[in-house]
């Protein structure tokens, strides 16, 4: 008896180039996304010619329907990291109102900063025929998403230290950095610790480096022959962690923070700075519990200035974002782009990048600096 191999969407995959998700969804015929005809009859002719057992005999009222359903939608795909983080479920909200005004929907993409993964769902996307990309957050496959730029749609929120060919929604996180370290040293404070996840130059973590990078800068520039110290302590975070721990930002402010203050070493430390506030929220728990006060015994204080940072008892100083301008500036953007893209070779032309400010917000976490 001849072995038989059974037919699998894997099969198919790996034939068309199309991702196992796009194939399932193609020969299931789901009516609530998009292809392009080109991606429809690949997968189905593939599926013939490898032999593969349709769930329904009429192959080709399939494929009808599949075109019937493809009417002209407006969806576009947002990438975020993670939404938990209220940095960036604030973008996607504001990227979703001003879509809703203009008569789009969007689609939700984590990333959890998996590569691959990232990599995977954009094309996906492309392949559910959505009108364009935002991305919150800097991509990891960047080059990729680059080439893709030259001929569909995408908008980018990122760091202002970057240099690409894309269209950019950017915060210069470096003077971010220096407002915060200008802050802290007026209230003399010589001896900070910075907390944060994952931090390297790196182009999709660059918003981190870049404010680490402002606070040294501004510290060793007024310090001259005064003692001080800059201490980076950095939790390594792999996208399975963060796929799989909700309150991971939390939890490495909080762990980190216990760490220096259980190191008899790093007794002249007066104040905190977290990548951002959710890592900051970890930072004062781990004070309070440990019996100390805030801002008497250590000031804390981080980056992006999202909703619960205002919150008593104590109100949190932070640098103002804009997540909410930049979720709808991004959507313009990318609306406009996508107006060039179906009318002429315009956007060819142009790379558009439009700049916010960094703004500090203080607040009753910080104040001068204890005597030892």
């Amino acid at each position: 008896m001849a072995n038989y191999k059974k037919i699998t969407m894997k099969d198919i995959a790996e034939k068309t180039g199309v991702s196992i998700s796009a194939v399932s969804m193609i020969l299931n015929k789901r009516h609530d996304v998009s292809f392009t005809e080109e991606t429809i009859k690949k997968v189905f002719h593939v599926a013939n010619e490898l032999g593969y057992k349709f769930k329904t005999k009429e192959k080709d009222d399939t494929i009808r329907k599949f075109h019937q359903s493809r009417s002209a939608k407006n969806i576009v795909a947002v990438f975020c990291p993670n939404i938990y983080n209220p940095y960036y479920s604030m973008i996607a909200q504001s990227i979703e109102a001003a879509a809703y005004k203009n008569n789009y929907k969007t689609i939700i993409m984590t990333t959890f900063r998996d590569k691959n993964h990232e990599k995977e769902m954009i094309q996906d996307v492309i392949d559910m025929n959505v009108k364009g990309i935002i991305f919150t957050m800097m991509p990891n496959n960047f080059d990729y998403v680059e080439k893709i730029a030259k001929t569909f749609p995408i908008v980018m929120i990122g760091d202002k230290a970057s240099s690409s060919n894309l269209d950019v929604i950017e915060t210069n996180n470096y003077t971010a950095g220096v407002l915060l370290a200008e802050h802290l040293y007026e209230l003399g404070h010589r001896h900070i610790a910075f907390l944060t996840t994952t931090i390297n130059p790196d182009i999709s973590l660059a918003m981190r480096y870049q404010r680490l990078q402002g606070i040294e800068n501004i510290f060793k520039k007024n310090s001259m022959n005064e003692n001080y110290s800059v201490i980076l302590r950095e939790q390594k975070i792999s996208p399975e962690y963060e796929r799989n721990n909700l309150s991971l930002e939390y939890e490495v402010g909080y762990n980190l923070c216990q760490e220096c203050l259980e190191n008899r070493n790093l007794d002249n430390i007066t104040a905190f700075i977290g990548n951002n506030d959710m890592v900051a929220y970890g930072i004062i728990d781990a004070i309070l519990k440990n019996g100390y006060s805030i801002p008497k015994d250590f000031s804390v204080c981080s980056f992006d200035n999202d909703f619960p940072s205002r919150f008593l008892p104590i109100s949190l100083t932070s640098i103002e974002h804009y997540m909410e301008e930049k979720g709808k500036k991004s959507f313009e953007t990318l609306l406009q782009k996508i107006q060039w893209d179906e009318s002429s070779d315009e956007n060819s032309r142009y790379i558009i990048r439009i700049e916010y400010k960094p703004t500090l917000i203080i607040r009753d976490s910080t104040n001068k600096a204890r005597n030892k």
